[in-house]
């Protein structure tokens, strides 16, 4: 099936499951204490709204900022001296600038025998979109040291270049679940950003992870 045919499929679906709903609203079959609509849907209307939410919108032009090629420098911070390492980072638009995928190669220090930190490879995806229907942005992130599935979502200070984000984030080594972290993304000037991770569940300001990006020259 070729991207124009899934294309057709999707807004026949949507279209599908509109009608659905206001026809079924119309036989008194709508949510429970609402009256039947007083009539036939417009339909050029619904379908205008619809495309108001997906086409890519002022938001987006935030994201902007984050492509491109990148040096990474990430900084581990469990109490004691940070923990330093390098890599590289890639970011580009995809699905006709609605999304940014991030994807980044490196090192990581993990425990090895007898606990010492030792380097390991460190490979990363991540994607980050604004959803114009709930107001906010959005993003995942999957990597090789894991088989979980990060997803945050949160809003940009309008009066400065911060983004802050919530989600959950598992602790295995600690039988803890759902562990509630914030992670912020600072613009620094067009060349530099710095992303920062922080453990709500010790406090606010507990900050754990910290990944400056270099434009690369």
């Amino acid at each position: 099936m070729t991207i124009r045919t899934w294309a057709a499929v999707m807004v026949l679906a949507v279209g599908c499951l509109s009608v659905g709903t206001v026809r079924a609203q119309d036989q008194g079959g709508g949510q429970p204490g609402e009256p039947p609509a007083g009539g036939m849907p417009d339909m050029a209307a619904m379908m205008e709204k619809w495309l108001a939410t997906a086409r890519p919108g002022e938001h987006h032009k935030f994201l902007e900022h984050f492509v491109g090629n990148w040096n990474t420098t990430t900084n581990l911070l469990g109490g004691g001296p940070p923990i330093e390492t390098k890599g590289k980072s890639q970011v580009k638009w995809i699905l006709d600038g609605r999304f940014i995928m991030e994807e980044m190669d490196g090192q990581f220090m993990m425990p090895g025998e007898g606990g010492q930190m030792t380097p390991v490879p460190f490979k990363g995806v991540g994607l980050t979109g604004y959803d114009n229907y709930r107001n906010m942005y959005v993003a995942s992130w999957v990597d090789n040291l894991g088989t979980h599935l990060l997803t945050m979502k949160g809003a940009k200070d309008p009066a400065s270049n911060v983004l802050t984000a919530y989600g959950e984030m598992d602790e295995p080594m600690l039988n803890v679940t759902g562990r509630t972290v914030k992670y912020v993304s600072r613009v620094i000037d067009q060349d530099k950003h710095v992303f920062e991770i922080y453990d709500l569940a010790v406090s606010e300001g507990h900050k754990v992870l910290e990944i400056t990006y270099e434009r690369a020259k």
